[in-house]
């Protein structure tokens, strides 16, 4: 079993922030990530194997990442890649599976800095080749410098559609349109005041605007796609007008030729693990719907547990790093290395880019569901093949619970677990029921978190399991 100060779980922006600061306050640290290369999606690599034949606009992140990628190499840094945390079996114990290298690690703290994923929203065609996330085509552009489509259009809500649309733009695509589904143009005015809060992140978008603009794409806001059309694979997007409380208008719907349709309806914490270690969560749909209750020093309600970056709440990059070095001070006070009062300089440069991330929120502020997309025959969960039409069958049967459904249809159970369907059931849980998703009790995570090799568990050395006399009573119970 390794041991150490602090362990930090994801090697992006704020894992990566948070493992310079400590290491700099003379903490030991064990940094683990499940990717091969450091940076997570931000800072992501093209295969080791790639050599570049020309300047292309990745580039530029990557080289802003290589001094955060330098820590790894800290004499205090010891870095697993290629590892995935599956558990915490004890306090701010992580089992870690990675083939022979798995076993544990004991720390005196934990920051996860998990990142974030796309969020998933259902439509009529969604699952047809050709229609990918945001976040898939970006991976593809920047990680694996492949462009997916000839003619695109991308749909969705969020800042990230001017970034993916500026992206393909770049790399010779042709953006057909942007479809916005906030009415960001008549919003834009009363944000403006705290959007230059942050001016070179103002600046930047403004950049993938001149972009767009000069390429010829139009911006459709207060619209959405409705349907992926195509036999084989996607041929149209159908788009309509959507309001505010998502009301779709069908009948001044539009086809939109295409071969790649780009859906980017936000970002969400990926909150799995702090799910399974108890950490309490709070429902808040401007920040990606599930985040993570913190204190003001970022911990979360489980004692040494603390989160930072998009994997507690969506802020972008910036905020990423400021959280990931304050919470490294945060633990380096509570282990003693660092004295109350100091260490504050992230703390203005945070309060400043939270402003701006509260404007931008307000300004991409997503309609209140996009229960409208969901026909009956639409796929709700992809793993499972499960539609809307089996999830109104089997509740009219009496599964009215998501605990329930999940047994009735094995929704969340697939290799996602749940990634890409739990938060479509509590939108339809709940606006059946008439009340919030916050309100909606999911079904209870288990470990491992992940999917992992049955081989790697085979690997660690552990005692016997302390079972109780009576197979039925809990664990630790006699």
């Amino acid at each position: 079993m390794k041991t150490c100060d602090l362990a930090i779980v994801g090697a992006g922006p704020a894992g990566l922030a948070a493992a310079t600061e400590a290491a700099e306050l003379g903490l030991d640290v064990v940094v683990v990530d499940e990717n091969a290369r450091p940076g997570g999606q931000y800072f992501r690599h093209p295969p080791a194997g790639f050599r570049p034949v020309g300047e292309t606009p990745w580039e530029k992140d990557i080289r802003r990442g290589q001094s955060l990628f330098a820590v790894l190499g800290h004499p205090r840094v010891t870095y697993l890649p290629d590892a995935v945390v599956w558990d915490m079996p004890e306090p701010s114990v992580l089992a870690v599976a990675a083939g022979p290298r798995s076993g544990r690690v004991q720390a005196r703290a934990v920051i996860l800095a998990p990142g974030a994923q796309d969020r998933p929203v259902p439509f009529p065609g969604w699952t047809l080749p050709g229609v990918i996330s945001a976040g898939g085509v970006q991976n593809l552009l920047k990680g694996q410098r492949i462009v997916p489509g000839t003619r695109a259009v991308v749909a969705g809500n969020g800042p990230l559609l001017l970034l993916v649309g500026a992206n393909l733009v770049r790399a010779g695509v042709k953006v057909a349109a942007i479809i916005e589904a906030a009415p960001i143009w008549r919003r834009l005015p009363a944000e403006l005041v705290r959007l230059v809060a942050a001016p070179p992140i103002l600046a930047q978008a403004l950049r993938y605007r001149a972009i767009l603009a000069h390429a010829g794409v139009p911006i459709l806001a207060g619209w959405t796609a409705v349907e992926a059309s195509g036999s084989q694979a996607v041929d149209q997007a159908i788009i309509a007008p959507i309001d505010e409380t998502g009301v779709v208008d069908r009948a001044r719907r539009r086809r939109i030729d295409c071969d790649l349709l780009v859906t980017g309806f936000g970002i969400s914490p990926a909150v799995e693990l702090p799910r399974l270690l108890g950490a309490r969560l709070r429902y808040d749909a401007l920040r990606g719907g599930w985040t993570v209750e913190r204190s003001a020093d970022f911990e979360t309600s489980v004692a040494n547990l603390f989160v930072a970056g998009d994997g507690a709440a969506i802020g972008g990059v910036e905020l990423a790093l400021a959280e990931g070095h304050l919470a490294a001070q945060a633990v380096a006070r509570r282990l003693g290395r660092l004295h109350a009062g100091e260490g504050s300089t992230w703390e203005a440069r945070w309060t400043r880019l939270d402003r701006f991330r509260r404007g931008l929120e307000s300004l991409y502020r997503p309609p209140r569901s996009y229960r409208a997309l969901i026909t009956p025959e639409t796929i709700v969960c992809r793993c499972e093949d499960v539609t809307r039409a089996e999830i109104e069958r089997r509740r009219g049967e009496g599964a009215a619970s998501a605990v329930q459904l999940k047994a009735a249809t094995r929704m969340t159970m697939g290799r996602c677990q749940g990634r890409n369907c739990l938060p479509t059931l509590a939108t339809l849980l709940a606006d059946w029921a008439g009340t919030e998703a916050s309100a909606i009790a999911m079904p209870r995570p288990r470990p491992p978190i992940r999917p992992i090799p049955i081989g790697d568990l085979a690997v660690e050395d552990l005692p016997p399991p302390d079972l109780p006399a009576d197979p039925h009573l809990p664990r630790g119970r006699r």
